[in-house]
C-alpha cells in the first residue's frame, strides 16, 4: 500500500454506509488496531502518517488527537464526529461489532479472554512502551526485563490451548502477537516451543497478514 493511499480492506459487517479511516504508521499499536478491524470485517481505509517527518504534530492530526499520537480511527465521511484515539479502544470497538470473531459468546469464556488481553496490555505492552521512552539506564533495563518476563509467562498459558484465551482466536492473541513479535529477538525461543508455535499459527491467519500489511 502506497503512502497516503486508502484502500477498503474487507467486506463490511458494520453499517455498509460507514467506512472508517485508520490513521497511523507501522507501529505495534497501529498494526494491532488494523488486525482487529480486519478480523471483525469492519471496512476501513488507511491514511499513513510520517512520524519521522512529524506529521503527527500537524494541525490536521492534532484536530483529531491533541496528544499527537497514533493510531486514530474515525467514522469516515458519513460520521465525522466519531473518533477513537487509543489502540485498545479501537480493538474493543472492533470486538463488540464482531464478537464471535474476536471474543467468545459464553460469558465465562469472554471474561477469560478479557483477562488474557489485559494481562498482555499491563504486563508486557505497558512496561515495553515505558522502557521505550526512557534513556539507557537501570530503569529502562528493569522495564525491559518485566516485559520479557511477561512474554515468557505466556508459555505456561499456552500449555492447554492453541490460543491465549482457549480454543479460539481473540483480541488477546492480537495484542500478544504484535508485542511478542517486537520482542522476539530478545527471547530464548528454543526454550519457548509453545510460544514459537503460537506465533507461527497467528502469523498465518489471513486477517493477521492483511493487518500486518496495512501500513506497508
Amino acid at each position: 500500500m502506497r503512502e497516503g493511499q486508502g484502500t477498503v480492506m474487507r467486506k463490511a459487517v458494520d453499517t455498509p454506509a460507514v467506512v472508517h479511516e485508520l490513521v497511523g504508521a507501522r507501529t505495534g499499536n497501529c498494526v494491532r488496531a488494523a488486525i482487529a478491524l480486519e478480523a471483525a470485517g469492519i471496512p476501513y481505509t488507511v491514511r499513513r502518517i510520517d512520524l519521522a517527518a512529524g506529521q503527527q504534530h500537524s494541525e490536521r492530526h492534532l484536530a483529531l488527537n491533541p496528544s499527537g499520537k497514533v493510531p486514530v480511527l474515525t467514522g469516515g465521511a458519513t460520521a465525522p464526529a466519531f473518533v477513537l484515539t487509543q489502540s485498545n479502544a479501537i480493538m474493543l470497538f472492533a470486538a463488540e461489532r464482531a464478537p464471535q470473531a474476536l471474543l467468545p459468546g459464553d460469558p465465562t469464556a469472554r471474561a477469560h479472554a478479557y483477562e488474557r488481553y489485559f494481562q498482555v496490555v499491563t504486563d508486557i505492552i505497558g512496561p515495553s512502551h515505558a522502557a521505550f521512552r526512557l534513556g539507557i539506564g537501570e530503569g529502562r533495563a528493569l522495564l525491559e526485563r518485566l516485559a520479557i518476563d511477561g512474554v515468557v509467562a505466556l508459555e505456561q498459558v499456552l500449555t492447554h490451548a492453541p490460543y491465549l484465551a482457549g480454543p479460539n482466536f481473540s483480541i488477546a492473541d492480537i495484542a500478544g502477537f504484535t508485542i511478542t513479535q517486537a520482542l522476539v529477538a530478545r527471547l530464548d525461543v528454543a526454550a519457548l516451543p509453545r510460544i514459537t508455535a503460537w506465533l507461527a499459527r497467528i502469523g498465518a491467519l489471513p486477517e493477521v497478514r492483511r493487518g500486518l500489511a496495512a501500513f506497508g
